[in-house]
């Protein structure tokens, strides 16, 4: 996969001493395996970008290597360090998904590169863990759907009739973010790390709706400085869900108010005694 950012690319520099860090951690008593994630997994780093590890390691031993080798933010040779020790029976207990294995979690382990792995246990735990369940994308695609409709129906509209841009450009940066979840959701593509990666999947080509990705961030890239400026940029967007199969039966305030006219006709006699006026 190309790497679509800019600037000096690092990753070799992280690649050879998070090796020669693991060489160490591998010799200390529990260790069952080390992955290395962040820029290692995603085979690109710059000035910004940490050693990111995860260790894996047998429950009795966990305490004593976090107070080890997991001791905050440190930085040795121009490399910073972030390691996570995690017991590996809970990794093998927690069900997918959970607490444990989240959405990021996963998509963090699926970016990532085994730097030892004692008996292939490391290896397996992946395979299992790996998977994106069909009650899990049902969920999701329900819940961002939802978002999207609150965000790019009903907020524009309220706010702009409010004579508010500012909250009409937040509602429109929401709805971009639950766009995307939910093109994540639909290609079965794990969420990565919001906002810093929320385009990852778009930018790196993962998914066919990275065609759309420049109007996407299309509320991001100029300065919005009109109501109408703004009303064009929903517009859009309303367009573009339409094209990639999000849509709602409902796709205005005054639609929404008309249903609920209607099924006001649909309430019981009785509740209608009590709440009309």
């Amino acid at each position: 996969m190309a790497v679509p950012y800019r600037g000096p690319n690092r990753y070799r520099t992280l690649l050879k001493a998070g090796r020669s860090i693991t060489g160490r951690i591998a010799r200390l008593g529990g260790v069952v395996g080390v992955l290395g994630t962040g820029a290692l997994g995603r085979r690109f780093a710059d000035r910004h970008s940490d050693l990111d590890l995860t260790v894996y390691a047998q429950a009795q031993a966990v305490r004593r290597l976090r107070r080890l080798i997991s001791i905050g933010w440190i930085s040795c040779k121009g490399v910073g360090f972030d390691i996570e020790v995690v017991p590996f029976e809970r990794a093998q207990k927690a069900g997918v998904p959970s607490g444990f294995w989240t959405q990021v979690r996963r998509w963090d382990h699926q970016n990532s590169q085994i730097l030892h792995d004692s008996r292939g246990r490391i290896e397996k735990l992946l395979a299992e863990k790996l998977v994106y369940p069909d009650a899990e994308q049902k969920r999701l695609l329900a819940r961002y759907r939802g978002e999207v409709h609150e965000h790019l129906v009903f907020y524009p509209e309220l706010w702009a009739e409010r004579g508010q841009l500012y909250n009409v450009i937040d509602a429109l940066v929401g709805a971009v973010k639950n766009i995307t979840l939910w093109i994540y959701a639909k290609n079965r593509v794990f969420e990565p790390y919001a906002p810093k990666w929320l385009f990852y999947h778009l930018e790196n080509r993962a998914v066919p709706e990275h065609v759309h990705l420049k109007t996407l961030t299309s509320v991001y890239r100029r300065r919005v400085t009109t109501m109408a400026h703004a009303m064009r940029i929903r517009d859009d967007l309303l367009k573009l869900c339409e094209r990639i199969g999000l849509g709602w039966d409902v796709y205005s305030a005054a639609e929404a108010h008309a249903r609920a006219v209607r099924n006001w006709a649909k309430v019981a006699a009785e509740s209608r005694q009590l709440l009309s006026w």
